[in-house]
């Protein structure tokens, strides 16, 4: 990963945290759009990604949204944000609604999708997955959890 320099004394400073934006979307059943990954851990989880250099969350969201669905979205609410400190990973997740569908087709990213009730959930998913799920039916926006392991919570904030 690079670094980031301050522009005031041009110090090298740490690596910034890996950034990644991903979404609950909803079909007129309440069923959630979830993907499931080609690669290892071959995981069922929300359609979204990393952010790359010079992108902004948002513009990531779509572009991750219609690479991995064909959906084109419109951004509704802010849910949390999620850190796992020991992989300095960051996501942030959002509600949208889909505005339009085009034909979809397994990738080299996405294996398949589908719209499940989120007490049937497809598996396998990891269980942070399953958490975001949980905390966009519980309403409240601004959440923060926080993972000092894969599937250990160190802490969280709930507005």
């Amino acid at each position: 990963m690079m670094g980031r320099t301050d522009p005031r004394n041009k110090v090298k400073l740490t690596p910034m945290a890996t950034l990644g934006a991903f979404a609950i979307l909803l079909d007129d059943d309440g069923r959630v759009l979830c993907v499931k990954q080609t690669y290892p851990p071959y995981e069922w989880t929300l359609p979204g990604g990393r952010v790359e250099p010079n992108e902004s969350p948002l513009a990531a969201l779509h572009r991750e949204i219609m690479e991995e669905t064909g959906c084109r979205i419109a951004i509704e609410r802010y849910i949390g944000t999620y850190a796992r400190i020991d992989v300095d990973d960051l996501v942030l997740l959002f509600g949208a609604r889909i505005l339009e569908r085009a034909a979809w087709a397994p990738n080299h990213e996405i294996a398949d999708l589908g719209f499940f009730a989120p007490a049937a959930l497809p598996q396998p998913m990891n269980p942070r997955h399953r958490q975001r799920i949980e905390d966009a039916a519980s309403g409240g926006p601004g959440l923060v959890r926080v993972y000092d392991a894969p599937d250990r919570l160190l802490e969280s904030f709930l507005p």
